[in-house]
């Protein structure tokens, strides 16, 4: 008669390859490191519609001056310049910087008036990837003005999340 085969005699099961493991196990980093409930970043148009209220920015007016291409993300360079008179019935109300891959896409606001002089900023930025980085001025008289430019980042910056 012959018994049945018990589960520890089973007939043997390969193990993973070590390629196989490594692939799993780079999985899971990459998943843990999402944040929880973490969803698509909105897109840069919709960024821009959020600040503006809905309203198409001109893309004439302003100089976005920032490098092509970034060695380390923690320390990007810009300068963003904005013709205006700067006079009290024609000035630049405000200038607004996006990095639409950041963990916090806002980031940068400046606010400006006649007594400004000038409507320029220069900063130093941190960016996550290599992305899009836009600028969005805000006008007395209601309208707005928009630059962008596409940024190359070798080394990431805002890993952590901050």
């Amino acid at each position: 008669m012959s018994s049945p085969i018990s589960p520890a005699c089973a007939p043997f099961e390969p193990l993973p390859s070590r390629r196989q493991v490594m692939a799993a196990g780079a999985a899971g980093l990459a998943l843990a490191a999402l944040p929880a409930g973490a969803a698509t970043p909105p897109a840069l148009a919709e960024l821009v519609a959020r600040l503006t209220e809905g309203a198409a920015p001109e893309r004439a007016g302003i100089a976005l001056d920032i490098p092509q291409l970034v060695e380390n993300g923690n320390s990007v360079d810009v300068a963003i310049r904005v013709e205006s008179p700067m006079t009290e019935a024609d000035h630049v109300r405000w200038i607004h910087v996006i990095a639409e891959k950041n963990p916090y896409p806002d980031v940068a606001r400046f606010h400006l008036s006649p007594r400004s002089g000038r409507a320029e900023i220069r900063a130093t930025l941190r960016l996550a990837t290599s992305q899009k980085v836009a600028a969005v001025a805000a006008l007395s008289g209601g309208g707005y003005v928009m630059a962008d430019a596409d940024v190359v980042v070798t080394l990431s910056a805002c890993i952590d999340g901050g």
